[in-house]
């Protein structure tokens, strides 16, 4: 069973991977606008922005983008497709490890500068290693499409830094076989695949360990790897961008108190108003945005969770009446909070 989150520290992702998706689902012909303004979101300021998107936001992307294309395999072709440098930092690491066991310690290392979904962990043994994604949130609905994004991912970034597709590796899926494995089977070639396993997991034997990087740079591995370490310092150290540093206090809020205003988080943040309106200005934010984000997820969170009324989650989230919370989801997500809770429920 995956763990239930925390409605204060809900799961987010990188906004390129939302947009690859998109652009995946142009190519498909599929209706990419439409699955967009199902997530609540527009292809502009998705384009445009570059804050991390909530999970319960990309889950209704990921759902409605599966319903738009009719492929429920989708998230295999979106891992396939993403080029080495969807992973920005992570990704010029990996292509420039020395071989694939340092390729795969990087992953493990950095994955959670670009996700909070999935944590990873490299074990080595005797005969070789295994790669373990260990899911950190509820992936709800999108569970599958999820680890299938992460299960073409991985292949891909293996066959990019051996140079090819990897033969006898095993892998671990935890979930039934679909109608359609031969998806998955088509993409390990001379190796296995056990279903219903406890976690998604890569087994690797010594000599795909050893197997040399063919983009190999110890000067710009190091370069990259001291990155994502600061980075990585900075999350950790809960004093990272400014717009993640709002955010986490307007998370510390607790109903019924009101959210704080643009005011008290300037003075909890010991700058004036203009100072951090221009800080966030800088980063493609504002107070309004951030505000509306946390909103947005916390909304999500007790709608598809919990058994309260309309009327409670509108109180606990600052609305000054059940039918402005109302206008208000509508807005976010075309549908009424009703409506909105028996999908996020299907």
């Amino acid at each position: 069973m995956s763990p239930q989150p925390n409605p204060t520290q809900a799961a987010r992702v990188h906004p390129t991977y939302a947009r690859l998706l998109c652009m995946l689902l142009r190519g498909l012909g599929a209706d990419m606008e439409l699955a967009l303004a199902e997530a609540g979101l527009s292809w502009e300021g998705l384009a445009t922005e570059e804050k991390m998107l909530d999970f319960a936001v990309v889950q209704l992307l990921a759902q409605a983008a599966i319903a738009s294309s009719g492929r429920p395999w989708l998230g295999i072709e979106l891992g396939q497709m993403a080029h080495i440098s969807t992973h920005g930092g992570v990704g010029s690491a990996v292509v420039a490890s020395r071989d694939l066991r340092q390729a795969l310690a990087t992953v493990a290392r950095f994955s959670s500068l670009r996700n909070d979904l999935l944590r990873f962990e490299l074990t080595e043994h005797p005969e070789g290693a295994v790669l373990r994604a260990h899911e950190s949130a509820d992936l709800g609905a999108a569970r599958g499409f999820v680890l299938d994004m992460v299960f073409g991912t991985a292949l891909r970034l293996m066959e990019t830094v051996v140079g090819h597709r990897l033969r006898g590796l095993r892998v671990e899926l935890p979930f039934a076989p679909p109608v359609w494995c031969d998806r998955y089977e088509r993409l390990v070639e001379g190796g296995a695949l056990v279903f219903d396993a406890p976690s998604l997991a890569f087994h690797l034997d010594a000599a795909m360990l050893e197997a040399p990087c063919i983009t190999a740079n110890s000067r710009a591995f190091e370069a990259a790897r001291d990155d994502c370490e600061r980075e990585l310092a900075l999350t950790a150290g809960g004093i990272g961008p400014w717009s993640q540093r709002l955010r986490q206090l307007l998370l510390q809020r607790r109903a019924p108190e009101p959210y704080p205003t643009a005011l008290a988080l300037a003075e909890a943040c010991h700058v004036s108003v203009r100072t951090l309106i221009r800080r966030l200005r800088a980063e493609g934010s504002s107070y309004q945005a951030l505000l509306d984000g946390v909103r947005q997820e916390q909304a999500l969170w007790q709608l598809r969770h919990t058994q309260n009324s309309v009327e409670e989650i509108a109180a606990q989230l600052g609305f000054e009446d059940t039918s402005n919370f109302s206008r208000t989801v509508r807005r976010w997500f075309g549908q009424t909070p009703s409506g909105l809770r028996e999908r996020l429920r299907a």
